[in-house]
């Protein structure tokens, strides 16, 4: 696939620990023997020789979310069927009783109502595991 401007990918930073990031190319440069791709998120291009580092590209974001990411603060979810949504879960009255109130599915989402995700990978590193007393 040729990426172009415009377009947003899914990649892994070459510098740092593994972790997926998602971007929107904002300039392409022709440099002699490589392709030079700029990221919205970015000061340093990403180079066509290091495909590996890009994950997946898309014209449209929602093709990109997966199974664990967070798309506006919801997690993202599989169903029985294969679908993705988000969904917020409101917990009241008895203790254990559960009442969703709110389900999207994803490939419903337009553009304009996306306004964060945060991939499953980010998640990961910045999250602080507490470890139990024995």
């Amino acid at each position: 696939m040729e990426l172009k401007e415009g377009m947003y990918v899914r990649y892994i930073p070459t510098l740092g620990i593994y972790t997926q990031k998602i971007s929107k190319i904002t300039k392409v440069k022709n440099c002699l023997l490589d392709m030079a791709y700029y990221l919205d998120n970015s000061e340093e291009p990403v180079f066509s020789s290091h495909f590996d580092d890009i994950v997946g590209a898309s014209e449209n974001i929602i093709d990109l979310i997966e199974v664990g990411d967070y798309v506006n603060g919801l997690r993202v979810e599989k169903n029985k069927y294969g679908e993705l949504y988000t969904s917020y879960v409101y917990y009241g009255g008895d203790i254990g009783k559960m009442c969703e109130v709110y389900t999207t599915w994803v490939k419903e989402y337009k553009k304009d109502e996306i306004y964060s995700i945060v991939t499953k990978e980010q998640f990961e590193s910045i999250t602080y595991k507490v470890e139990k007393e024995r």
